[in-house]
């Protein structure tokens, strides 16, 4: 009996995963459809989807100074002649990674960009021979790190000349993660300053740049409005939402089964679909990578993709979002898609102004939300949007936990205050709750009972196991806020209404009074005591900005 296949966890070195015949998912006509394409060419998406293993791959077909055939003759790509005939080994390659790129600090970040067109150009060193004196100045002082600024700004342009000028061939430029130390400049706050540098490294090399071939990049998301791409000619992007290249990052059905057959674990099909499926790449349905190769090695259906870190940047948004957008992240929780435009040029700048279009972008192109239909106009980019799968939902759950449990009460233990009837316990603890929090939102918007309705569903996630949770639903003869059913009979149920303050009506605690008697007026009760039950405690939470007052009865 043959043994089986060593899975390449870990390992996105192409070479070695051949060479040690371990399991490989054929992704090898990249290669062709890459030749066929632009330019330049920018592919997107979520982490962990086999972008280093094809960029690692494309490295070892292209570049001249290796014979690699042997890593390419029981693939798909080896049919194709004329592409073998023509480009395998026959490129002068640069290849870069930014995986390793981050820093909390401008100089140090810079410090590790540096270290890797270093070392190209200490791997490229006898191309020297073909240089004159001043370049063989600045050639040297790029190997050594003394040279300025603005020489590493143009060194990936100038090794591109060099290296055509010794090969009389052009060059293929392969950069891997482009986009990790712009969001890691984002996330540390000196994202301007950096850009700057960044988008002349890469700018230089792929604008106008006679002696490129071709240039390749991968990454999470597009940056946009930076001097990367700005005045490249013939780019082309391949993100989420594109056709382009969808059956080469992840993979399909038909690649799932193979490999669940191979490990023998074919019974696991329908929990396989429910968890690590529902990523749809420019209409086509994709299975998670890291997790399908996961489940092959631990045989254990469980987290494997949100359990692999890379999540400060959606945590940081989550944490500073509106409250429309928490009442939004809810309502996916609880299974329902909304609706966004979806802008593919990300602009890091604008994560700031949290505005709710680069949110679901983010999330759509880092794979936590999935695109179901494109409900735009025509070329109106508005787009459904659900949570991917189980594992994803999973993600939702314990970050919005997470970041509630960050603002150090633990949200379940005041409403507990409620349910055991210590009700100034819970006036107290709430008020304190809105004072910590509210900096985060901006409440003076059109719609601050957003802020209160998503601050109540904050507290109510994890008593999901006891309780019923009902939002705005039509209850009696109008619509209570949110209300809270329980499973056993002999708890009390809860209903929560808000009231925006208006001057007419007096101070606030006369809000708070018309809430309660909204609620015993509109019949919201009947809803709860159609369950059976007999308690019920009314909240009326009035509010005008940061003062809040609360009724219970």
């Amino acid at each position: 009996m043959e043994t089986m296949k060593k899975l390449p966890i870990g390992r996105s070195d192409f070479k070695s995963i051949i060479e040690d015949n371990m399991y490989y998912i054929d992704k090898s006509m990249l290669i062709k459809e890459i030749i066929e394409s632009g330019d330049v060419i920018l592919i997107t998406r979520p982490r962990r989807f086999g972008k280093t293993l094809n960029m690692s791959m494309m490295k070892y077909f292209f570049r001249n100074d290796q014979d690699n055939k042997h890593l390419f003759e029981g693939l798909k790509i080896w049919k194709e002649k004329e592409v073998i005939e023509k480009y395998l080994n026959k490129y002068p390659v640069i290849y870069l990674t930014f995986k390793d790129a981050k820093a909390n600090n401008i100089e140090l970040l810079k410090k590790i960009i540096i270290e890797e067109i270093t070392k190209i150009y200490i791997l490229n060193e006898k191309i020297m021979e073909k240089l004159y004196e001043p370049e063989k100045e600045i050639y040297n002082k790029i190997m050594f790190k003394k040279a300025d600024e603005s020489e590493y700004m143009n060194s990936l342009k100038n090794l591109s000349e060099y290296l055509y000028r010794y090969y009389k061939q052009k060059v293929i430029l392969l950069i891997d993660e482009y986009d990790t130390p712009i969001q890691q400049s984002y996330l540390n706050g000196y994202y301007d300053e950096f850009i700057n540098f960044m988008g002349n490294v890469l700018g230089n090399a792929l604008k106008d740049n006679e002696y490129l071939e071709k240039g390749v990049l991968t990454g999470i998301t597009r940056v946009a409005k930076e001097s990367i791409f700005t005045g490249v000619n013939n780019l082309q992007a391949s993100t989420v939402l594109s056709e382009l290249f969808n059956d080469k990052f992840g993979l399909t059905w038909k690649e799932v089964e193979e490999t669940l057959r191979y490990y023998g674990l074919e019974y696991e099909k329908g929990k396989v679909i429910e968890w690590y499926n529902g990523y749809n790449f420019g209409g086509l349905e994709i299975y998670n990578p890291y997790s399908i190769i996961n489940l092959a090695d631990e045989k254990e259906i469980k987290y494997y993709w949100i359990n692999s870190s890379g999540n400060e940047l959606i945590k940081q948004l989550i944490r500073q979002s509106t409250a429309e957008v928490k009442t939004k992240i809810e309502e996916l929780i609880e299974g329902k898609e909304i609706e966004s435009s979806i802008d593919e040029n990300l602009v890091y700048g604008d994560l700031d102004k949290s505005t709710e279009e680069s949110i679901w972008t983010l999330f759509l192109f880092t794979g936590y939300l999935t695109w179901t239909k494109h409900t735009g106009e025509e070329g109106e980019p508005r787009y459904s949007l659900k949570i991917t799968n189980k594992e994803t939902l999973q993600f939702f759950k314990k970050t919005v936990v997470d970041i509630i449990k960050e603002s150090k009460i633990h949200y379940e233990s005041i409403l507990m205050e409620l349910i055991h009837e210590n009700y100034e316990e819970f006036k107290i603890a709430f008020k304190k709750i809105v004072e910590r929090t509210i900096s985060y939102f901006d409440v003076s918007g059109e719609e601050p009972e957003r802020f209160y309705h998503g601050l109540i569903l904050g507290m109510v996630v994890g008593l999901s196991k006891k309780y019923i949770v009902k939002s705005n639903r039509e209850a009696g003869y109008g619509r209570a806020d949110v209300i809270l059913i329980p499973k056993e009979k002999k708890e009390p149920g809860i209903i929560f209404e808000f009231k925006k303050h208006y001057i007419k009506e007096g101070d606030l605690k006369n809000s708070a009074e018309l809430g309660i008697k909204q609620i015993e007026e509109k019949g919201y009760e009947e809803e709860i005591k159609s369950y059976g039950i007999e308690k019920i405690i009314k909240v009326a939470i009035a509010f005008d900005k940061k003062n809040v007052e609360i009724i219970v009865k």
